[in-house]
């Protein structure tokens, strides 16, 4: 067992207060076997994925952080669907999957496969797709990408079973271990975070102001327990020109769609855009939001893209100031029973007087095209970003080979005329 970092910790306990699983969805061209040897296979490779080995232990009384202890993947962590659908009915599934989120202290992960599916974009006939649901905790979308990209080769061979030996008297020796470990630990820590909340604090006030956010919009609502997803996949030569990134691209887009969609142009508009962290990695989560002004007023899109990727470019400079550094130090070294207390005490109930972004971006370069599901080409890989009680429309962008899939996940109680917002992104895309 090893303890978990706080940034993992902070993700797994929010996450009983706001659902946050990550769906990463792979869509593969018809495989050489059948479904069902299709998850046998990733079946007995998933065992050899140290990551995929893992479920959440917490510490008696929220003594201490958490641990992660290793365990035998079962096999109903992959589960198939042979039902022939198309791939709307697919997503209207995946939709239900998102309500049904996992108890990482059971299972971190889980997969579904489909197929055979058709009229998936990007696809000339059926294909497989297989879903892969896994706790927020266990990974950011950057590490989860990784992972999901060992499974897929790992080697299909049987694996030496974990030891699990499950006695009363040991997990009671566990137990008593782990919280004695936090209650040892509380008195440094406390006085450490304390020490350093002072700094963070002082660097606070001298600190210039930064800005307020943005006002809500009827976006920025409890979406409550439905989803609706939709997915467009483009060519990354069509999406973006010389020296565009792709993420810049489609901020530019959603800056010229959501205006319109909302009807009012004369506001300003800002996207909460996941930026991944720099330097040397210490948590599974190593990423931040920040919220990245859109531009609207600016009528050139060429100027606007412009202005969007400085944006970019100064939320991740913004990582090493001294003051950012100063609290995510003090956060780290908080007492286990002190961050779950302020996690608890949130009030997720009253609307915010402003947000980071009027929508959440979630942008991740799954890499090269060069997985495949037993012969079955990858065609394209997507994912759909958790909503929260602030934030009732989310973006997800990924990337692998020369093909990019743009996500919206939103509600019917938050976007019932959703097509009609799709196809204005979709025109400002130029697909």
């Amino acid at each position: 067992m090893h303890r978990m970092a706080a940034a993992d910790a902070v993700s797994y306990w929010m996450s009983q207060r706001i659902p946050n699983d990550e769906f990463l969805v792979y869509c593969f061209a018809v495989p050489r076997s059948s479904i069902e040897d299709c998850a046998a296979r990733l079946r007995l490779q998933a065992a050899h994925i140290e990551d995929l080995c893992l479920r959440i232990r917490d510490v008696p009384g929220t003594a201490d952080r958490p641990y992660w202890e290793s365990v035998r993947p079962a096999d109903d962590r992959v589960r198939v669907d042979v039902s022939s659908r198309t791939w709307s009915s697919c997503l209207t599934e995946v939709a239900g999957l998102i309500a049904q989120p996992l108890d990482p202290t059971r299972k971190a992960w889980r997969a579904h496969l489909f197929g055979p599916v058709v009229d998936a974009p990007a696809a000339t006939g059926p294909v497989v797709v297989v879903v892969l649901q896994v706790c927020h905790a266990l990974g950011d979308g950057r590490r989860m990408s990784r992972i999901a990209r060992d499974w897929f080769t790992a080697p299909a061979t049987p694996r030496r079973p974990l030891p699990e030996v499950r006695s009363p008297f040991r997990e009671l020796m566990v137990d008593a271990g782990t919280a004695l470990g936090g209650v040892l630990r509380f008195p440094g820590e406390f006085v450490t975070t304390a020490w350093r909340g002072v700094r963070a604090a002082r660097l606070a006030a001298a600190s210039v102001p930064g800005t307020a956010g943005y006002a809500p919009t009827r976006l920025n609502v409890p979406p409550g327990p439905r989803r609706i997803l939709r997915v467009l996949v483009v060519a990354r030569d069509q999406l973006s020109g010389p020296g565009v990134p792709v993420t810049v691209a489609v901020l530019t887009a959603i800056s010229v769609a959501l205006p319109e969609y909302l009807g009012d142009r004369d506001r300003r508009y800002g996207a909460e855009l996941t930026v991944g962290r720099g330097g040397e990695r210490r948590a599974r989560n190593h990423f931040r939001n920040a919220g990245i002004d859109l531009h609207v007023d600016v009528d050139d899109l060429v100027e606007r893209a412009r202005l969007i990727d400085a944006e970019i470019a100064a939320a991740r400079a913004a990582e090493a100031e001294p003051l950012r550094v100063a609290q995510r130090r003090a956060s780290e070294s908080t007492p286990a029973i002190l961050t779950r207390w302020g996690i608890r005490s949130f009030d997720l109930d009253t609307p915010p007087a402003t947000v980071t972004g009027v929508t959440v971006v979630s942008s991740v370069n799954r890499g090269a095209a060069d997985l495949d599901l037993d012969g079955g080409e990858i065609l394209f890989t997507t994912g759909f970003p958790a909503l929260s009680p602030a934030q009732g429309l989310t973006h997800g962008v990924h990337g692998i080979g020369d093909r990019v899939a743009i996500s919206v996940t939103t509600s019917p109680d938050v976007m019932n005329d959703v097509d009609r917002y799709v196809e204005l992104l979709a025109r400002a895309l130029g697909v």
